[in-house]
């Protein structure tokens, strides 16, 4: 009951705040590789023994892909983006 209440809420939150949130979602690669970053370094804190195998690096070099995705690989918003 409760899977089916906050999926509901979910779908109704993603419609009213961004209509096709599926496709941008496609191309939101500045938001993957921030996340990406965010669980390296999670688990280079949390688990002592990984950090043998990744590189203390990892993280900047998902940030920074992040920053290069942001600015230049995604299209900029068309100027009447703000005109509903």
């Amino acid at each position: 009951m409760l899977r089916t209440l906050f999926t509901g809420a979910r779908d109704a939150f993603a419609r009213v705040l961004i209509p096709d949130a599926a496709a941008v979602f496609k191309k939101a690669w500045s938001l993957r590789l921030i996340e990406f970053a965010a669980l390296a370094d999670i688990i280079l804190n949390v688990v002592p023994v990984v950090s043998d195998y990744l590189p203390w690096w990892l993280t900047l070099v998902l940030l920074g892909g992040a920053y290069v995705a942001r600015l230049l690989i995604q299209k900029e918003e068309p100027a009447d983006g703000d005109k509903a």
